[in-house]
């Protein structure tokens, strides 16, 4: 990583101090050089990581390890007054709560009980000595299915719409676009949409007449917040084999897909509503007091 400039290096430093003055320690799951990595703007602008993640990387769903998921533990945790890595910590693992869906914290101590004799986390003892001793992670028995889409994609792949509660987004199909020499492959990109039935329903019946249709583009403007809407996502948009590229500040997507697989989150054991063949997706979120695009 390059050297900070002096005010980074200023934010460094206070941010250090307000962090442990408010939390403590970081905790030992919290790994900074992955979520540096991750999050090279929060690299930038020298802000602890650990006080970046509580205070707003959660709230995003960043992860702060290769090991934990916070969407996925979030689903289970509910609500806390805590970050999820310290809840898991203090409270999760005691109540059989699993960090992702790659790591069973029931199945590991019921395999290995010399870590509960030693009563060290579960989830810490494997990434620092279990993985290295060859020991073996169950995956979670949690939502085996809702999360098979979700399967090996990595959270910068993952798109979270609306970002906030009534907020708004649109969503534009293309069938032919350009390809951005810039756009790097990826095998799989998730689009995870909070919307009401009636969305849900428009949204699938405008790509079926897109398929059938003849028209170049189709667009759909969505504001959540005319009502109440779901707090977790019922939609699934699953990419598969594409060509992504983003705006610098992330509001921004396009790609350039092989198929799309349109996943139903509302039942009880998802599964997949329809396929679509390939083509070219954009998914905009427009800033604080941004107008609508023209149609």
């Amino acid at each position: 990583m390059s050297a900070l400039s002096p005010p980074s290096r200023l934010v460094g430093l206070v941010s250090g101090l307000l962090r442990r003055a408010l939390y403590g320690r970081v905790p030992r799951l919290f790994d900074a050089a992955y979520y540096r990595a991750r999050h090279p703007g929060v690299a930038k602008s020298g802000l602890d990581p650990f006080l970046h993640y509580v205070w707003l990387g959660a709230r995003s769903g960043h992860n702060p390890n290769a090991d934990f998921d916070t969407v996925f533990y979030r689903r289970q945790s509910g609500a806390t007054r805590l970050d999820p890595v310290r809840h898991y910590l203090r409270e999760g693992a005691v109540r059989g709560l699993d960090p992702s869906p790659a790591f069973s914290t029931a199945l590991y101590l019921a395999r290995y009980p010399d870590v509960v004799a030693a009563g060290v986390n579960p989830l810490v003892h494997f990434r620092n000595d279990g993985r290295a001793e060859g020991r073996e992670a169950a995956p979670s028995p949690i939502e085996p299915d809702r999360l098979r889409a979700l399967d090996g994609v990595g959270e910068d792949h993952i798109l979270f719409l609306p970002e906030t509660e009534g907020g708004r987004f649109s969503l534009t199909w293309q069938r032919e676009h350009p390809l951005d020499p810039r756009a790097a492959f990826a095998p799989r990109v998730c689009l995870q949409l909070c919307v009401d039935g009636l969305e849900y329903d428009a949204l699938l019946d405008a790509l079926r007449a897109f398929e059938a249709g003849r028209q170049d583009s189709l667009a759909l403007d969505i504001d959540t917040g005319a009502g109440p809407h779901p707090p977790m996502p019922t939609q699934l948009l699953a990419f598969e084999r594409c060509f992504l590229t983003h705006s610098g500040d992330g509001r921004t997507w396009n790609l350039r897909y092989a198929e799309l697989r349109v996943w139903d989150l509302r039942l009880k054991r998802p599964g997949v509503a329809a396929v679509f063949p390939g083509g070219c997706f954009s998914a905009h979120r427009p800033a604080k007091g941004e107008a609508w695009p023209a149609v």
